[in-house]
């Protein structure tokens, strides 16, 4: 026989339940930690987890601000981008760096997990990597329009500016229209290794 359980024995504590922002932005930035695992310029947690402390996200997750604008969320997009490049010693110069720990981030929180404002999904730029490239290359090989844009870098870390980086943008916004999906859904063409 077990023992007898008496109100005395219950504990009085609450069980911690985090909130969903919370289990969010956990798991997007250990999304971000694990996608800069190989040939990123920051690799450990104390440096990624670091960088993301110093973007001001709420602007693109706070709820209570309404929905969200494309016009807003590039502004947003640019300003971060330029001050993680700059404020960042191992980011200098690096916007294609720069772009995919946000753009990893916000993958993760807004799209996987559907929170932030409404209409961020719409907005949301992909990662950018040799994954994404090579799916391009593949599906619109014989597309040298799109390929002249989506295709003017095909090395991040050659993505030293924000004009470079939003030529690539710009393609993959071509390629969104051609397959009638969001910007970030551009990224079902991204292929493994």
């Amino acid at each position: 026989m077990g023992r007898a359980f008496s109100p005395a024995m219950q504990s009085t504590k609450k069980p911690y339940m985090p909130t969903r922002h919370t289990i969010l932005k956990s798991y997007a930035e250990w999304t971000v930690l694990s996608a800069l695992r190989v040939g990123s310029p920051i690799r450990s947690r104390k440096n990624v987890y670091g960088v993301l402390e110093t973007v001001d996200f709420s602007v693109i997750l706070d709820n209570s601000l309404g929905p969200i604008t494309p016009i807003d969320f590039e502004r947003w997009h640019e300003k971060t981008l330029t001050a993680l490049v700059k404020s960042t010693s191992k980011l200098a110069d690096q916007f294609g760096w720069a772009a995919k720990i946000v753009n990893i981030y916000l993958k993760t929180y807004c799209y996987v997990g559907d929170g932030g404002r409404c209409g961020i999904r719409e907005c949301l730029h992909p990662p950018i990597d040799s994954g994404l490239w090579k799916g391009i290359n593949r599906k619109y090989k014989n597309n040298h329009h799109i390929l002249k844009e989506t295709h003017s870098q095909t090395k991040i870390t050659d993505i030293s500016t924000h004009q470079a980086y939003i030529r690539i943008i710009t393609g993959l916004r071509e390629i969104s229209t051609d397959m009638n999906c969001t910007l970030i859904e551009v990224e079902q063409l991204w292929e493994n290794h």
